[in-house]
């Protein structure tokens, strides 16, 4: 491009500016969102990445009934690829005073699962510790009394009955709200602490870590790929050492028992040989007594005093005789008792010896971390979201730079003609438009794409700080996002003018040169209803006619208004949808308080955790629940299987209803009824034959005769008997739905029955709610992020569109100055087209909204959530009166440049 059209360029973007800028923002608006929405999930993860990866978060937890040993640890240490092994304690304290609290003790570790001390210092004795940073009224100085309602086993283990806070802490173990339940006190742990490992006096380790030799991005595939093969393996290694373990026990135990047999062999023959040889002495002196009263008898009539004195020997004697034999007897019991009390212990440790099983092994990867597992699905609805919105914006983007620049070469019609006379190539001339378009692409893409990566993760971050650890989310740049942006902002630009500037620049330089003839006038459709035509004010059909007649501004702004609207609908229309689902799970459909996972059931609940659900529930439902594998084409997906013995009185517990809220007939043997989730994602429907298989390889197959509203978990309920027919055998129960007393302390009563042994976990279904409506909560700021480009949007476009109708219009709108219109009326002539176009694309928006917003829906799709897909009332209020909002802003704009129209403009002419 030579200097003198380069010149003219810059004079051209400097004279234009509104166009050039128009053009500049709604690249940068797409680009900032495209990019920003995009980065905004790799940014979030990139954040916790780094934070786990620095405190060396681990990759197994191992779990074992015997606890660990330092010969354990050193063994997991001494596997192939593996950086580090830990052993650990943890324990769950019940504290004493006015406030009681249950917190969950950890030991400091070296090398795996870090900490941040954010204030005070590390714990340096047995009575200090570090405090959970997510808690309140927890500050340096405060002293915990270990209460006295522990059990032994924890009052045992711990060498302070007192513990100082010292510091405050964030945990790798740690990253959201949740601290998990527990059977100690009311059931819910408050906090977490770390103690230094001299604090605890326990024999083994309660847990083992392993962290391997990687530091891969989470849940990334080379993680996946790296941990691939590995659960087995690992099973493998824990499961020999706690057999190892099991066996150095159980022959410590039977050294113990021979040992005891063997003292108690050798105590029975010495105590029975004193025994025998106390008895021979009895005896002896007996006999003595026996032949002292015969010489007695004998001279008590020929030596009276020699007789008493002999009395007297022989009472003396018979005295220490009877004395002797009331020890030997006492001694005699004394022996049996100390027989047979070792005998006992002996017989009760057999019994012991007996019962020892081989050890439960747990081997646990990330995935069993709550804060792990949560983080990786709330950032993916973010990444859902970012697969949708943005094709919008960049579509607006390519159709207002395509209006602008056509509009930009139609006035520069003779300057074109003028150029290609003067020998210009239609490649330069082309340059020209294209380098105007093209340079404010690449500063609004450049504009776009820093502040929208900077912007968005920011703002979406502060939302997942209230779930999440407070971590700075430091900026993320995306080369290739960078690259497919200028590339998409490029297309959009420069693009589009070579679209627009193809036809122009095909005439010759006579015909440009000469003024394009005007459109003829046409009568609009509203003109055949003469009785409304009739009863129009002139300007009102002046606006009519206007807003008609400009057909390609008339579709921009209806498409652009319309987006504007849709965008608000679909984003107010996501709060509505994913916001209350919880609501609608935990309070219309699971309606019973709480769940508990039983073992060791039978077809009979034992006595007393009969007993002790009766008393501390209203009622319970005991039934079947299982995790089985759904087989589609050949593929399978986990389900829920849960299996009653009657469907009468379910709704108690659980209401069965279909999508319209109508209840479900109860499946009959061999049918199955099966949540929308299922036939939404698995394409299952009524009247359909499902297969479904345990870890077993069981199989069963059933007919689907409903399908169910359900939010949480892909589930199918069908009728014990079906079960039990087709598998053969009986189905134990193993779980139960509870409704508490009205007005029972839940967790006081959750943890009643998590002290059971055969209750192994109680969920309250209360705090479920509350959970994933605080994990929910963060869509408030992507709807915010909606509505505020929402608006960019329609500013973008109303401004462009009505700077373009107002330059058309420059003469016709001095020419009603002259005419004598105030300043009032004339932004009305031109700006109430504004107002019926918005009214319009408002109108095109509402409905498009709802399609866009079933559009988006149907992308966002978590695993274990299906989510309602619904616009409430009072959405479609909010968007319609925000638009018109934006609308009259813009409006405010505008009127001062018409305010800045001069009437001599009316006396110019085309010539």
């Amino acid at each position: 491009m030579g200097s003198a059209i380069r010149k003219t360029t810059l004079r051209e973007i400097k004279g234009t500016f509104g166009r050039f800028f128009a053009i500049m923002a709604i690249i940068a608006l797409g680009v900032g969102f495209f990019t920003g929405v995009r980065i905004t999930t790799p940014a979030m993860v990139n954040t916790v990445s780094g934070f786990m990866n620095e405190k060396q978060f681990y990759d197994y937890r191992l779990l074992s009934s015997l606890g660990w040993q330092e010969e354990d640890i050193a063994d997991f240490r001494s596997r192939p690829d593996v950086r580090s092994a830990e052993g650990a304690y943890s324990l769950d304290i019940l504290t004493a005073g006015e406030r009681e609290h249950v917190l969950r003790a950890h030991s400091l570790t070296k090398d795996i699962n870090g900490i941040r001390l954010t204030k005070g210092r590390m714990p340096e004795a047995p009575d200090e510790c570090i405090v959970d940073g997510d808690k309140e009224g927890f500050d340096i100085g405060k002293v915990f009394t270990v209460s006295g309602e522990n059990s032994e086993r924890v009052r045992n283990a711990l060498k302070a009955d007192k513990l100082k806070i010292v510091g405050v802490c964030d945990s790798s173990l740690y990253i959201n709200f949740e601290r998990g339940t527990t059977s100690v006190g009311n059931g819910e742990i408050t906090a977490f602490i770390y103690l230094p490992e001299e604090a605890f006096d326990m024999d083994v380790y309660t847990e083992a870590y392993v962290r391997f030799q990687q530091d891969y991005q989470l849940y990334s595939d080379e993680y996946d790929s790296f941990m691939d093969g590995r659960d087995k393996q690992w099973e493998d290694i824990a499961g020999s050492r706690a057999g190892i373990r099991f066996e150095q026990l159980r022959s410590e135990a039977q050294e113990k028992l021979d040992d005891g047999r063997k003292k108690l062999d050798d105590k029975r023959a010495e105590g029975q040989q004193k025994l025998d040889s106390a008895r021979a002495d009895l005896d002896s002196a007996k006999a003595q007594l026996d032949g002292q009263a015969s010489q007695l008898q004998q001279i008590k009539d020929i030596s009276p005093e020699q007789y008493a004195a002999g009395m007297e020997q022989y009472n003396a004697a018979l005295a220490d005789y009877e004395k002797g034999e009331t020890d030997y007897e006492s001694s005699l019991a004394d022996f049996n008792k100390q027989i047979a009390d070792a005998e006992k212990d002996i017989a009760d440790g057999e019994k012991e010896l007996e019962k020892l099983t081989e050890p439960e092994v747990y081997v646990l990867d990330r995935n069993t971390n709550i804060g792990y597992a949560c983080f990786e699905s709330d950032s993916e609805i973010v990444a859902q979201v970012a697969r949708i919105f943005p094709v919008f914006f960049i579509l607006v983007a390519a159709l207002v730079c395509m209006t602008t620049m056509s509009r930009m070469v139609e006035e520069q019609r003779t300057q074109i003609g003028v150029l290609k006379a003067l020998g210009y190539s239609e490649g330069t001339v082309m340059g020209k438009f294209m380098f105007y378009s093209g340079s404010a692409a690449l500063i609004g893409c450049a504009l776009g794409y820093f502040g929208g990566t900077f912007l968005f993760p920011k703002v979406i971050w502060k939302t997942y700080e209230l779930m999440y650890l407070r971590l700075p989310i430091p900026y993320l740049f995306d080369t290739k996002l960078a690259l497919i942006a200028l590339a998409v902002s490029l297309i959009c630009s420069v693009g589009t003018t070579w679209f627009s500037c193809r036809l122009e620049l095909a005439e010759t330089s006579a015909g440009l040169m000469r003024p394009k003839a005007p459109k003829a006038g046409k009568r609009v459709l509203l003109e055949n209803v003469g009785f409304i035509w009739k009863r129009l004010k002139f300007l009102h059909k002046v606006s009519i006619r206007n807003i008609f007649r400009y057909k390609k501004r008339l579709f921009m702004m209806i498409l652009g208004i319309g987006g504007c609207t849709a965008l608000l609908v679909t984003g107010f229309g996501l709060k509505d949808s994913i916001a209350g689902f919880a609501d609608t799970q935990y309070g219309e459909i699971e309606v019973a308080d709480a769940s508990a996972s039983l073992k060791n059931i039978g077809e009979e609940l034992p006595e007393a955790l009969s007993q002790l659900l009766d008393e501390n529930t209203a009622d319970h439902r005991l039934m079947y629940t299982g995790s089985w594998d759904l087989l589609y084409g050949k593929k399978v997906k986990s389900v829920t299987v849960n299996a009653v013995d009657s469907f009468d009185g379910l709704d108690k517990y659980f209401v069965l209803r279909d999508m319209e809220g109508n209840a479900l007939d109860a499946p009959a043997m061999g049918e199955a009824v099966v949540s929308h989730s299922i036939a939404e994602r698995y394409n299952v429907k009524k009247g359909d034959s499902i297969r479904l298989r345990d870890d077993n390889m069981r199989e069963l197959n059933v007919k689907v005769t409903g399908i169910f509203e359900n939010h949480v978990y892909n589930v199918v309920f069908m009728g014990r008997d079906t079960m039990e027919a087709q598998l053969g055998e009986k189905t134990d129960i193993n779980y139960a739905l509870l409704n508490f007393r009205e007005g029972a302390d839940t967790y006081k009563t959750s943890a009643a029955l998590s002290k059971n042994g055969n209750v192994t976990a109680v969920i309250l279904f209360g705090d479920l709610k509350v959970r994933l409506s605080k994990m929910m909560s963060s869509l408030d700021y992507i709807v915010l992020i909606v509505i505020i480009c929402a608006a960019g949007l329609a500013f973008i476009v109303l401004y462009n569109l009505t700077n373009i109708n107002i330059t058309e219009r420059v003469r016709e709108i001095a020419t009603i100055k002259v005419l004598g219109f105030f300043r009032r009326e004339t932004s009305s002539y031109v700006l109430r087209e504004n107002l019926a176009l918005t009214a319009f694309g408002t109108v095109v928006g509402l409905g498009l909204g709802i399609l866009v917003h079933r559009f988006v829906m149907a992308q966002i799709r978590v695993d274990l959530v299906d989510f309602s897909v619904k616009v409430l009332p009072k959405s479609f209020l909010y968007s319609v009166l925000l638009t018109f909002l934006f609308n009259f802003i813009v409006d405010l704009f505008m009127e001062l440049k018409l305010e800045k129209i001069n009437m001599a403009e009316s006396l110019k002419s085309i010539e």
